[in-house]
């Protein structure tokens, strides 16, 4: 019988902040696990982004991205197979170091070629690649709680990602770069006050703000923020998706990337009530 546990007793011994799961030995039980919930997480983001080439919004928009970097069309079907079947690897198998080591580079390399060519997805209102951030401390954290358990550094990781990406979707569209897109959405909404670039400005600024508390905040007060934010994570989405439906085809998934965060904020909230 395989030992599904997160730490070795040795592990533990030397770092007594690591905490390891309960002592049954089942995999359904590691399945069912928040490091499964996790892994699941990025899967889905994986499986998503290479199945959703079925639609011909996406692979128009694929397209025109490839043609950008000189690439030919066919290249993306390639590159969905591949993420699918890398999706699937994810969530049936354990986070090895040449899984995470992939998952990384794949991401820090479309990341860095998207950028080149179209540099405003820096900024993009909805985190096209912003959000890859928290993806990415959200496949090292699995890495580590795989081999050392629930350690405070781990958990730390995810609550690092979930941090900045709150700051960076308040700092840089809503306040130093607005533009018309997401103008236009706002102003568009019965939800909205006031005028659209002061509520996008005080949006931002509380987003900020929140992704700082998650930093510096600890025990219930902490707990109130991640609540919220975790709400957040499944309004927004909702409420930009209705307004702009594309957005759950795009290539880039700005939508279908709240899911690990989503996730990690979750378990970040569950140990902090531990």
């Amino acid at each position: 019988m395989p030992n599904w546990s997160n730490a070795s007793p040795q592990a533990s011994l030397r770092n007594p902040e690591i905490t390891t799961r309960p002592t049954g030995h089942s995999p359904w039980a590691f399945f069912m696990s928040l490091l499964r919930l996790l892994l699941l997480s990025v899967a889905f983001v994986w499986l998503a982004t290479g199945l959703l080439v079925l639609h011909p919004y996406y692979r128009q928009e694929g397209a025109h991205s490839l043609e950008l970097l000189g690439l030919p069309s066919w290249l993306m079907y390639f590159t969905c197979a591949g993420e699918v079947l890398l999706g699937l690897r994810v969530a049936l198998g354990k986070p090895a170091a040449w899984i995470t080591v992939l998952q990384i580079g794949m991401i820090v390399f479309f990341t860095a070629a998207l950028l080149v060519t179209q540099p405003m997805l820096a900024v993009h209102p909805v985190g096209a690649l912003t959000k890859n951030i928290p993806i990415i401390t959200a496949i090292a954290a699995a890495w580590l709680v795989g081999r050392e358990g629930w350690s405070r550094r781990a958990v730390w990781l995810l609550r690092a990602g979930v941090a900045i990406i709150w700051i960076t979707e308040g700092l840089f569209p809503k306040i130093l770069f607005q533009q018309d897109y997401e103008l236009d959405i706002v102003a568009r909404s019965p939800l909205t006050p006031m005028d659209a670039p002061m509520f996008l400005r005080l949006l931002g600024a509380a987003q900020v703000l929140a992704g700082l508390a998650t930093l510096l905040l600890r025990g219930k007060a902490l707990q109130i923020l991640l609540a919220g934010e975790i709400l957040g994570l499944i309004l927004l989405p909702i409420l930009v998706g209705i307004e702009d439906t594309t957005l759950l085809f795009h290539p880039f998934a700005p939508l279908i990337k709240n899911v690990p965060i989503l996730a990690a904020s979750v378990i970040v909230l569950l140990k902090e009530k531990t």
